[in-house]
């Protein structure tokens, strides 16, 4: 027994300096910067700021998300009768954590964010260097220091819900309107001309949107069992949709990488384990599958690196019904290893995160911190 002690003390001794390697570059108060606590009970309704991390195409560190600010001045001419709510971007210098620039809209009509989000209200980096986004049911292209370069106004039926899709590269953005069937519109950022119009009937076997890489668009649908994925590719103009195949019968997510290679990611059930795979879909050619890697993922604008939620729950954790615990690692499509792991944390204390346009970086939004950490580059040897 004291020997089996000492190999555990040891043991724990050993994960802490593993782990002390982890360490980020900087780190981010929540608390101290003042904003606003996830999903906030109050006598109305439950309140959740909607966090939405990114990082721009130079590389700072975008933070979004909406703000209860009930109105203390009267109304009048001046200053007319508001939500209640505001819609907030922060920039982030991805070197220092420093804040650089805080942008706020007020939010009119609608006090909830639940309403905002069905209603598509945020933000997006394109590779130009601009943005586009939903803000009070505009939609909005603005230049790289948030001036509106082209702005459209938006139907405000309550039972009308938007969505964006963001290009990895090329000008072309998607916005679809969410009702009772689906309509897509694929926008031209430079001119903000829509190139087509596409009608997505309720139907089972509907198709979704699930990507745009320059002028290619990626959408999947399934016939029958909501598990078994089909995907289908087409160019922009084209009236033909080109049948992918179908994959694995439990689907996670397909999507277009840096170079437009698609990725699709799923899982795989077993008895007692689960095991998460992916494959990669190029020129119509369909590769070997990966078991036991990624699920899904975000991608690095000009990399293979890419940055997945990895999870564990323990007999321990659950026989005390505790939370799993979470980690964000860096998965290198190309070599198919883990370059890094972020800390670990209780599966619900994480609220959002993000790769850094070369894959160099990642940032983690926790409910008390802002985590910015240096991924090494592959092949570089670890500590």
């Amino acid at each position: 027994m004291i020997v089996l002690k000492y190999i555990m003390v040891f043991i724990l001794l050993f994960s802490s300096a593993v782990f002390a390697a982890d360490k980020p570059n900087w780190t981010i108060d929540t608390k101290k910067m003042n904003l606003p606590k996830t999903m906030v009970r109050t006598k109305e309704a439950i309140i959740d700021p909607g966090y939405k991390v990114q990082f721009t195409p130079d590389n700072k560190v975008l933070i979004s998300f909406w703000e209860r600010r009930p109105q203390t001045e009267l109304v009048s001419k001046d200053t007319p009768e508001n939500s209640g709510t505001i819609f907030v971007v922060l920039l982030f210098s991805r070197e220092t954590g420093e804040l650089i620039r805080r942008i706020e809209w007020p939010v009119l009509g609608e006090s909830l964010p639940a309403q905002q989000s069905w209603h598509g209200s945020r933000i997006y980096p394109l590779q130009s260097g601009d943005y586009v986004g939903i803000i009070n049911r505009h939609l909005q292209v603005l230049d790289s220091s948030f001036n509106v370069l082209f702005d459209r106004v938006l139907d405000r039926n309550v039972n009308i819900g938007y969505g964006l899709i963001v290009p990895l590269r090329g000008q072309y953005f998607i916005m679809e309107f969410r009702n009772n069937s689906r309509i897509v519109e694929i926008i031209d950022s430079k001119t903000f001309k829509t190139i087509e119009r596409i009608n997505i009937e309720p139907t089972s076997t509907a198709r979704r949107i699930t990507g745009i890489w320059e002028d290619r668009i990626l959408a999947s649908s399934y016939h029958g069992d909501v598990n078994k994925r089909f995907f289908f590719e087409k160019k922009i103009g084209d009236s033909q949709w080109n049948d992918l195949g179908w994959m694995y019968e439990f689907f996670y997510s397909a999507n277009f990488i840096y170079n437009g290679t698609i990725i699709v990611t799923g899982y795989v059930k077993q008895s007692h384990d689960t095991k998460n795979i992916w494959f990669a879909i190029d020129g119509g050619k369909k590769s070997d599958s990966v078991f036991d890697a990624i699920g899904g993922f975000i991608t690095s604008w000009n990399t293979s690196i890419v940055a997945s939620k990895s999870s564990y729950l323990s007999d321990f954790r659950r026989a005390l019904d505790l939370d799993s615990k979470d980690w964000i690692e860096a998965y290198d499509l190309s070599t198919q290893h883990v370059l890094f792991a972020t800390k670990k944390y209780s599966a619900s204390d994480i609220v959002d995160y993000a790769i850094s346009p070369n894959g160099d970086n990642i940032v983690l939004m926790t409910k008390k911190k802002i985590e910015l950490y240096k991924v090494p580059a592959p092949g570089a040897k670890k500590k």
